[in-house]
This record gives structure tokens, sequence and C-alpha cells, in this order.
């Protein structure tokens, strides 16, 4: 693990048509559900008071992808800054599961046993027709890590795979700690070299805002 890791305030976006559907994305996108939207504004009232703090030496990154555009700007309105700030990092868009998007987990497993099977034995380098294996998304966001100011924190809107291989590669955990990871769409991470911190949403301000719960969170 690299010492000289600059700080992250990560966050996943909202819950999609497709996450509520449990269909895979990858780089297919479908837009933020209702509820989606309110949980974008519960987590950007639970960091708002950070991120007034620390305004001036935060650099804004997102997702080329919609989904986390939308969060993006959610988030933008609520901490009062313009969209603008966001910049987006082709390197944050989700992992492409190829031939595997927009299917659920009981199709893939039913009607694409050798990819299913061949995914499981080696979760790590295998990447389906057309897809990334997980060591390339690794690979890809440690070079985009490299090109960081080390002297700011950096707010990035990303997704679910990208958010693991990043929590993976800041507390360099094991392969089987990474498999084992979940988060609901509500936990935002701050992250510094060696260590994680999640910062889940306060129950009183879910309710508050009619989110059903704190999100629902993806098996790969």
């Amino acid at each position: 693990m690299k010492k000289d890791l600059p700080s992250l305030i990560l966050i996943r976006h909202g819950e999609t048509q497709w996450n509520v559907a449990g269909r895979l994305q990858g780089r297919k996108d479908t837009p933020l559900t209702t509820n989606g939207v309110r949980q974008a504004l519960a987590v950007g009232l639970r960091l708002a008071e950070r991120i007034a703090e620390e305004d001036k030496n935060l650099t804004f990154w997102v997702s080329p992808l919609g989904r986390a555009r939308q969060t993006a700007s959610i988030l933008a309105d609520t901490w009062s800054i313009p969209f603008d700030r966001f910049a987006e990092a082709a390197a944050l868009a989700e992992r492409s599961y190829g031939a595997w998007e927009g299917l659920a987990h009981d199709e893939i497993e039913r009607d694409l046993v050798d990819q299913y099977e061949a995914h499981s034995a080696d979760p790590f380098d295998y990447s389906m027709p057309g897809g990334e294996s997980r060591t390339a998304l690794a690979a890809r966001l440690e070079a985009w890590i490299d090109t960081l100011d080390r002297g700011r924190r950096h707010v990035v809107v990303t997704h679910s795979g990208c958010l693991r291989a990043l929590r993976g590669i800041y507390t360099a955990a094991s392969r089987d700690e990474i498999l084992a990871y979940r988060e609901p769409q509500t936990a935002s991470f701050l992250l510094t070299a060696g260590r994680e911190t999640m910062l889940d949403v306060p129950l009183n301000i879910l309710r508050a805002l009619g989110c059903d719960g704190a999100g629902r969170t993806v098996w790969i």
C-alpha cells in the first residue's frame, strides 16, 4: 500500500431503476428513482457541514455516467456549489460487465453457466465477454489516484464497483475482504492511507426525507 495516498470522500450514486430491478448496469445507464433522489439529498445533508468547513481545500470529481452525474448535481445543489466544480474522470466509470449488462444475477447463473462459473472460480482476474476484470478496474483507479494533488481532499461520486476497489486500495484489504464488501447507497466513506471511515446517514435524516431505508447493495 502506498503511504502518500490523497484523502478521499467517496460517494456512491443513488438508487436507480436497474438497482430496483436487480440488473447489472456497468457502462449502461438508468436514471435515479425518486428514492434515489432522496438518498442523494440525504448524503448531501450528512456531509454538508464537512463540505462547508473544508470547501477551499476540496476538489470534486464525478464518473461520466448519467446516474453519477445526476447524484453529483443533487449534491452540488445541496452544498450550494456550482455543478461545474465537478470534473468528469473517465477512470471513475463503473466496471464494464460486457455481455452481462442488463441481466439479473439469476439470469447470468442460469443462462451463462460457463461464464458464471469461470467468474466464481477467479473473481479478480476473470473478465466476462466484452467486460473488465476486478484487477483491471483496480489498475485504472490506481493510475488515476497517481494524478491527484496530495495537498487537497477529493470528493468522488462514483459506483459500487469503483467504491469497493478504492476501499481495497486504501486499506490494503485482502481479496476475500473486498469480495465481502456490502455498502448501502446512503453510505459514504472517508479514505486515507491505511484507514477508512464510513459516514452513514442518521436515521432521522432518512426518515425526514422519506427514504426507503439506507439503500440497496449489489452482489458484484
